[in-house]
Parts: structure tokens; sequence; C-alpha cells
């Protein structure tokens, strides 16, 4: 995995909008933006210490038929979200959108480590093919990441409080689950702003995208 890149030139030290913002406005994109930005972790996953698991749990974890979606979601996740900010103008949401892709790459890593880690063996990945419309991709990632919280956080949160993970690995996990929020919120901010901001004749084929 390489070192965090350089997101671009923006004032990290800027201050932030004050008092209401409009949606829309250009306010409205440096606070979204800058959400993301300012709220980075910088954890390596090659540094992530995988806790011993007693075999009854390791073989109920390795058990469970996630895993082949679970690290291809995110290696075609990260693909869709790095083509999208490819096309992006404006410098600041530019290096939002880039730090969104490498963050989301690096869950692949972070689930590839686990899998090494615990034994677990994966089907061959997929040739992942980058998108012909970088906005529809970007907006397909967008509402998945949404949809999926919906059940998976919850599904987290009652392996959490039955005991099916173990405190530790739920511990590990939790850079990963607090990203998720994260660009959950940057992405539906996103999609306020872009909204207010199209050209006229651009909302019904996006309205459409959105459906």
């Amino acid at each position: 995995m390489n070192l965090v890149p350089d997101w671009g030139q923006f004032d990290a030290a800027a201050p932030l909008p004050q008092g209401e913002v409009k949606l829309g406005s250009p306010e409205h994109l440096t606070l979204f933006s800058r959400m993301l930005l300012d709220t980075h972790d910088p954890y390596r996953p090659a540094l992530i210490d995988w806790p011993d698991l007693e075999p009854a749990t390791r073989d109920k974890i390795v058990s469970l038929p996630i895993w082949d979606m679970a690290v291809q979601t995110e290696g075609r996740t990260g693909l869709f979200v790095k083509t999208f900010g490819e096309t992006v103008k404006d410098p600041l949401l530019k290096a939002a959108v880039q730090m969104d892709a490498f963050e989301e790459r690096r869950h692949k890593v972070v689930l590839a480590d686990m899998v090494r880690a615990y034994g677990i063996e994966l089907q061959p990945e997929p040739d992942y093919k980058k998108p012909k419309d970088p906005e529809w991709a970007f907006m397909r990632s967008g509402y998945s990441e949404c949809i999926d919280s919906f059940f998976g956080f919850g599904l987290f949160k009652l392996a959490k409080d039955t005991g099916f993970f173990p405190p530790e690995l739920i511990d590990t996990f939790e850079p990963v689950m607090r990203e998720e929020g994260r660009h959950i919120l940057f992405f539906v901010n996103w999609v306020a702003w872009w909204r207010r901001n199209m050209p006229w004749w651009r909302r019904p084929y996006f309205e459409a995208k959105v459906l």
C-alpha cells in the first residue's frame, strides 16, 4: 500500500464557514469536503495487529459467505470513486473525492490482510473495469454504501452484542466503520450540492440516475 498521496493544494488552516449554510453554496461545498479531509485517519493496514482467535470463533468467521463479496465490492468501489475524481474540476472537491477513493482502496487491503491472517480462502478476483460513465459509477457506489450500511451497521452491532465477533476483532474494524459513515455523509451532501449547481438540462437525467 502506498503512502498517503498529496490530496492537492488547499489551505487546511482556513477557517470553516460559520452560521447557517445554504445547500448548494460554496460554503456547503467547503464544509462537506473539509469534513472528509480533516477527519482522515492515517492508519496503515500493514500495522494492524490481528488478534488471535479461539478455534471455534475463527471457524465461525471463516464460514461466513461474505468475504468474496466484501473484497470485490471494495475493489470495485475504489476504482469507481477514483475514476470519478479524475473528472472533478474544483480543487477542494477533487481532493476530497481522491481521499474517498484512497480510503475505499485501503478497506480492500484491510480485508485482504484479515483474510490472510485467518486463512480464509477466496475466489480469484475479477478484472475491475474502468466505468464509462464516472458520475453514474460514483452514484452507484454512494447509494450502495447507504443501503449496505442500513443492514451492515446493524449486523455489526448484533455481532458485537451477541459475542459472535470477539471485542478485540470489533475494535480492529472500528476505523473502517467510521470511514464508511464519513463516506456516506460526504456522498449525500455531494448529491444535495450538485443538484443545485448542475446545468438545468442535466437535471432530468441526474434524477433518473438517482431513481
